[in-house]
């Protein structure tokens, strides 16, 4: 189609992955990104990140003949999750400009009307 609409997405739970695109993520350069308080955004859930991470690290320590530290990588692996889980809030992905901001969901509407030429 040659018709130039605006894209403008509204993140209102979770955006990970593949699903960030199927939603006009950052991917597509939409002309807005807003998030609700509550949204979540990030390549990966905190869960999977971490688990393959996890694995890396133990195909790593095989290849060297190594038996892995399960102390240390059950240590690296809390640390990432908690990184990650605070990384792909609403509040971070704003402050660091994945997002153009958060609205209140009650002011969804009113933004949306003034994101439109």
């Amino acid at each position: 189609s040659n018709v130039d609409v605006p894209n403008i997405s509204i993140v209102i739970g979770s955006s990970f992955g593949a699903a960030n695109y199927a939603m006009c993520g950052t991917g597509y350069h939409p002309r807005f990104i807003f998030s609700w308080p509550n949204a979540e955004c990030a390549v990966m859930g905190a869960d999977q990140l971490s688990g393959v991470l996890e694995l890396l690290a133990r195909e790593r320590a095989e290849r060297k003949g190594k038996q892995p530290d399960e102390k240390k990588l059950a240590f690296a692996t809390n640390m990432l999750k908690s990184k990650i889980h605070k990384e792909m809030k609403s509040f971070y992905t704003s402050a660091h400009g994945i997002d153009d901001g958060v609205i209140d969901p009650r002011d969804t509407r009113s933004v949306l009307g003034m994101c439109l030429p």
